[in-house]
């Protein structure tokens, strides 16, 4: 068992209100200004059935089981970044005589016909990742080290909550819900390793499982996650997954295209994640 340990990075990545990533100017960030990302489930409450007879005594007994709906998330955030808040929650940006992003505007009703896709990146035990050599291959392995926690949610319906002005460091907070990723697919970017060289790539296989309905994927990874970003930065999809090999289907890529040059504390996505231009195939 791996120990999830620590909050390291977010990336936000704009989406439709069923997953697909969608192209445009300022649609990813990476951060690490969050003090912290928390899920809880929101269940339908298991339902018992029984029927008494004449006599007073059970004669049909029956139940179902409680059910996740979906997960209320909450994301406390160290301060404001309008980039972020307008990725999560819509919010109109306050621009300055220069049109960069200042400060932001509230909003009355919540983001329905849009989304946004969570990656979150965690430390993981000291231990953990560290399995005792069998043979000698070990030394030809181009990863070492225990690696990350690595979790995908979708989000949408944000609104920001109460925040004091006093004498403290003032925190804000923001609380949505998640739902299905059916059009995140294996996603834009490299976040697995696809080999036991830990060649960065995209997810192995979609993010939604139809049988499962499944709002969370969850993994270790050996892959690193991205640098923080200057901001918001342009994501390419179809753009660049020209295919074949495509983003979805039969054809799909293995390896995704990288994104374009963005700045912040690193190089363009890839962001560290593999410097492939959308090779191999496999399911969408």
């Amino acid at each position: 068992m791996t120990a999830v340990v620590k909050g390291l990075r977010l990336r936000v990545t704009k989406t439709d209100a069923c997953g697909l990533p969608l192209e445009g100017a300022a649609n990813r960030l990476v951060t690490n200004g969050f003090i912290r990302f928390n899920l809880d489930p929101e269940m339908k409450a298991r339902n018992d059935l029984e029927q008494a007879n004449a006599a007073g005594e059970v004669c049909v007994s029956s139940s179902t089981p409680a059910e996740r709906k979906w997960w209320n998330t909450e994301i406390q955030l160290c301060g404001v970044d309008p980039d972020l808040f307008a990725l999560i929650a819509g919010s109109a940006r306050v621009l300055d005589y220069e049109g960069k992003p200042v400060g932001f505007i509230d909003r009355a009703l919540p983001e329905t016909d849009s989304g946004v896709a969570f990656e979150l990146w965690t430390g993981v035990g000291d231990d953990d990742g560290c399995p005792i050599p069998e043979d000698d291959s070990i030394f030809s392995a181009t990863t070492s080290g225990p690696g990350w926690g690595y979790f995908l949610c979708m989000g949408k319906e944000f609104v920001l909550g109460g925040f004091p002005i006093e004498e403290a460091v003032t925190t804000f907070t923001l609380s949505g819900r998640t739902f299905n990723p059916k059009r995140w697919g294996r996603g834009p970017y490299n976040v697995a390793a696809t080999d036991s060289s830990g060649t960065p790539g995209r997810l192995l296989v979609p993010a939604y499982d139809e049988s499962a309905e499944n709002h969370l994927v969850h993994f270790w990874t050996p892959v690193p996650p991205p640098p923080v970003t200057d901001g918001a930065c342009e994501l390419a999809v179809q753009s660049i997954f020209t295919g074949p090999p495509t983003y979805f289907g039969p054809s799909a890529a293995a390896i995704a295209p990288d994104q374009p040059a963005c700045g912040g504390s690193g190089e363009g996505e890839g962001e560290g994640e593999g410097e492939g231009e959308g090779e191999g195939e496999g399911e969408g």
